[in-house]
C-alpha cells in the first residue's frame, strides 16, 4: 500500500495515446478521469506512480508532464509550503487563549471612603495582577467585601474580558429621622406666599395668603385631646406661590468690520525652532489675514511653507437696535429659566425687566411664577434651616 495516496495530475502528449493507456494498464498503473482531445491526454494518478509513467512515457516517445496535487494532497502541500506562517498562527492562538485565562488589571468603581483601604485589603488577599482567573472566586471575594465594608448597599464583582471588576453601590439614606417620640413638623422648603393648605396630621400655623420663609414651621406635630396635647408626626400638604430669576447680559454693541480693498501678499518658510526669513511687517492698521501651509518636508525635516494675505479693514463699534437687543435678551432670559426650573414645570405667569448698565449691557431678568408644595417634614425641635 503506498504511503502517500493521494492523487496528481498528469498530462501525455503525442501519437498513438491509446497504447500508453494499454500498456499502464498492463502493469498495474491506475489512472482515473482520464480525457484525451487529440495527441493530448490528461489524467489523474498515484503520486508513488508518476515515476514508472514518466520513465514509460519516454521509452515510447510521448511527452510526460506532472501538474498540481489534487484533494488532500494540495491541502498537504499548501500547508507544508506555509508551514512556518501557520506555526507562528497556532503559537499565536495558544498565547491569546492562554494570556485571556489570566487576570492583568483591577478596576475598582464607586469606593467613595473605601477607596484606599479596598486596594489594600485585596493585596492582602492575595488578589493582585497578573493571576490566574480560575483563582480568583467573584462570589466570595463579593461576600468579603459586603462584610467588610457595612456602608454599602451591595458589591458587584465579575469579570469584563481579563479585568477583575468591583463595583461598590452606595445605600440610599433613610431620609431624616423622626424623633424618639415619633413626632415631627413640616417647615417650608423655601419663600413664598401660602395659596392652600390641607393638614392630614398636626395643627397648622399658617392659612392661605400668609408669607412664609425658608424653615418657617407651617404645621406644628401636635394635636389637641380631651387631656391636653399629644405629640404627633405632622403631615399635610402646602401649595404656594414661589419665584424663580434668571438674568441674561448682553453688549449693546457689535463690532462692524469694513474693507477698503487694499491687499498684502507675503510667502514664508518657518520650522519649529526658527524662520528662514521673516514675514515683512505689515503697513496696514488692521486686517483681516487668510493663511494658507504647506509641510515641505517629514519629520526629520519639519519645514513649512506659509501663504499669507491681508485685507485691510477697519473695525469699529456701532449701537444695536433697542428692539432686537431687548427681544434677543428677553428669549436668552426666558430660555435659561427654563433650565433652571426645569422644560416641564408649568408656570403660572412670566414676565422680563430689562434695564441699561453704564449704557454699554443690557441686562434682561426673567421671572417666572410657580405654585408648588413647600412642605418639609423634620423632627420636632429641630433647628431652623
Amino acid at each position: 500500500m503506498s504511503g502517500r495516496p493521494w492523487l496528481i495530475a498528469v498530462t501525455v502528449d503525442g501519437v498513438n495515446l491509446p497504447r500508453f493507456l494499454r500498456r499502464a494498464g498492463e502493469m498495474g498503473l491506475l489512472l482515473t478521469g482520464v480525457r484525451i482531445r487529440g495527441k493530448h491526454l490528461s489524467a489523474f494518478a498515484r503520486e508513488d506512480d508518476v515515476m514508472t509513467l514518466r520513465m514509460m512515457a519516454e521509452n515510447g516517445g510521448w511527452r510526460f508532464s506532472v501538474g498540481n496535487r489534487q484533494g488532500t494532497g494540495r491541502l498537504m502541500t499548501w500547508i507544508r509550503h506555509r508551514l512556518a506562517l501557520l506555526s507562528a498562527l497556532m503559537l499565536g492562538i495558544g498565547a491569546l487563549i492562554g494570556a485571556s485565562q489570566v487576570m492583568w488589571r483591577v478596576e475598582i468603581e464607586n469606593a467613595g471612603i473605601y477607596a484606599a483601604d479596598l486596594p489594600e485589603y485585596l493585596q492582602a488577599l492575595g488578589i493582585t495582577p497578573p493571576m490566574r482567573k480560575s483563582d480568583v472566586h467573584p462570589g466570595q471575594l463579593r461576600d468579603l467585601l459586603e462584610w467588610r465594608y457595612p456602608e454599602t448597599a451591595w458589591v458587584e464583582c465579575g469579570w469584563r474580558g481579563m479585568t477583575l471588576l468591583i463595583r461598590m453601590v452606595d445605600g440610599v439614606p433613610a431620609g431624616t429621622p423622626l424623633s424618639e417620640t415619633g413626632a415631627g413638623d413640616v417647615v417650608a422648603a423655601r419663600d413664598g406666599i401660602v395659596d392652600s393648605i390641607r393638614t392630614k396630621a398636626g395643627t397648622a400655623l399658617v392659612q392661605p395668603g400668609d408669607v412664609v420663609r425658608k424653615g418657617q414651621i407651617l404645621i406644628r406635630g401636635e394635636e389637641r385631646t380631651g387631656s391636653g396635647v399629644r405629640a404627633v408626626s405632622a403631615r399635610g400638604v402646602v401649595m404656594a406661590r414661589v419665584w424663580d430669576a434668571a438674568a441674561v447680559r448682553m453688549d449693546l454693541t457689535e463690532l462692524h468690520t469694513s474693507y477698503s480693498g487694499r491687499t498684502e501678499e507675503s510667502v514664508s518658510v518657518v520650522s519649529p525652532w526658527f524662520a528662514l526669513w521673516h514675514e515683512p511687517e505689515s503697513a496696514f492698521h488692521q486686517a483681516d489675514v487668510s493663511r494658507r501651509t504647506l509641510p515641505l518636508g517629514g519629520f526629520f525635516l519639519p519645514l513649512t511653507c506659509v501663504w499669507e494675505k491681508r485685507y485691510e479693514c477697519e473695525i469699529t463699534k456701532q449701537n444695536r437696535a433697542n428692539e432686537e437687543i431687548t427681544a434677543e435678551a428677553s428669549i436668552a432670559a426666558l430660555r435659561k429659566l427654563r433650565e433652571i426650573i426645569g422644560t416641564n414645570e408649568s408656570l403660572v405667569d412670566k414676565w422680563v425687566n430689562c434695564s441699561m448698565i453704564d449704557h454699554e449691557v443690557l441686562l434682561a431678568v426673567a421671572t417666572g411664577e410657580r405654585l408648588v408644595d413647600i412642605a418639609e417634614q423634620i423632627p420636632s425641635g429641630a433647628p431652623d434651616k
